[in-house]
């Protein structure tokens, strides 16, 4: 399926089916518009595939479309493929589907495309019963291959939020959004070789991308009344715990918009050194940075809690800003310690930036 979008990278997530057996894939795909790109994921049996693309489009399939007012107030675009005899009621169905789901102001960009099975296919590819990209998302009205299409929906709306989330530095659609990827360890996973944001490939089922798709899906199915909804998709060791639960619902309802910045009045002791833990709750890029040392040597330090390992420094050999940047990953506080030699009892400014 190649999507044509308005930016440098968007996802575009496959649900498919064969045989009951599933391993999912991600493949990438350029679209002939110079500067854009997209993402395809695809469930596949066993073996995935790495093209997975159709060859229509939606364009060349003929539609109903309609904003409907589901019956939550809110408003949603269906478009329901005129090979269906009852456009109209398949559209009310889905929208007021959509609008029951979790979810925040990304619902207003969604638009849902209805489709019998060939026409889907036709646009996500030969063995897909669903996909999303650029606030698209396809699925059937009915069954196919195995999959419900509520499930599908479930789990391709997860992916729209993650796609209107931030997680910076890294990318919300291959990471997770910030409360959950934090929650879920994802950083120490990446740097520990143990997860691969963004692997649509062999290793589909250790993509945190996909993870959290699934932790919605599933978190979803509970709201739903499931008592213990499956886990086939993704690997075990995402298997969500409360905390993890309670992260997506707080990225999905009052979502991280960029940092923090505290700033300390900070008073030099005898040595010459201001020291203090901050506490950081989230994972993400920290910076710490001081001014008003006058004309004196600085330096900024960010340390582990044990006050050992240095995560980041900077030194200001003549008095102006120093700043030390550096990742928060699955420390839940840091050390801040700024020295200036020479200045005992001196005010500074410390500015502390946090995700």
């Amino acid at each position: 399926m190649q999507v044509r979008i308005a930016i440098a990278a968007a996802a575009v997530v496959t649900l498919a089916g064969i045989g009951g057996q599933s391993a999912e894939a991600r493949g990438l795909g350029a679209s002939s518009t110079a500067a854009t790109a997209s993402h395809l994921t695809s469930l596949t049996a066993l073996t995935p595939a790495l093209t997975l693309d159709g060859e229509g489009s939606i364009a060349a399939i003929p539609w109903s479309q309609r904003v409907y007012t589901a019956a939550t107030g809110d408003s949603v675009d269906v478009s329901v493929s005129t090979s269906y005899p009852a456009a109209a009621d398949i559209g009310q169905r889905w929208a007021d589907f959509f609008a029951a789901l979790l979810h925040g102001p990304e619902l207003a960009s969604l638009k849902v495309y209805v489709a019998p099975l060939d026409e889907t296919q036709s646009i996500c590819g030969s063995s897909a019963v669903g996909c999303y990209g650029d606030d698209q998302l396809v699925l059937v009205n009915e069954p196919a291959l195995g999959f419900d299409p509520e499930e599908v929906a479930r789990h391709e709306y997860g992916h729209h939020i993650a796609q209107n989330r931030l997680n910076s530095p890294w990318p919300a659609i291959d990471w997770g959004p910030k409360h959950w990827a934090t929650a879920a360890d994802i950083c120490a996973r990446v740097h520990s070789g143990d997860v691969f944001p963004g692997d649509e490939f062999l290793l589909y089922r250790l993509n945190p991308g996909e993870a959290f798709a699934e932790t919605y899906r599933f978190l979803m199915d509970k709201e739903a009344g499931q008592a213990q909804p499956a886990w086939p998709l993704v690997d075990r060791s995402f298997y969500p715990d409360q905390a993890e639960l309670d992260a997506v619902e707080q990225d999905v309802t009052d979502p991280w918009t960029g940092p923090t910045t505290i700033v300390f009045h900070a008073r030099l002791n005898g040595a010459s050194v201001w020291e203090k833990s901050v506490p950081t709750p989230l994972d993400g890029t920290m910076t710490l940075s001081v001014a008003g040392a006058g004309g004196l040597a600085t330096r900024v330090e960010l340390l582990a809690p044990d006050g050992q390992k240095v995560l980041a420094a900077a030194r200001s050999l003549r008095g102006g800003k120093a700043t030390a940047g550096g990742q928060v990953c699955g420390q839940r506080s840091v050390i801040a310690l700024v020295t200036a030699s020479g200045a005992p009892g001196r005010h500074v400014e410390v500015r502390v930036s946090l995700p």
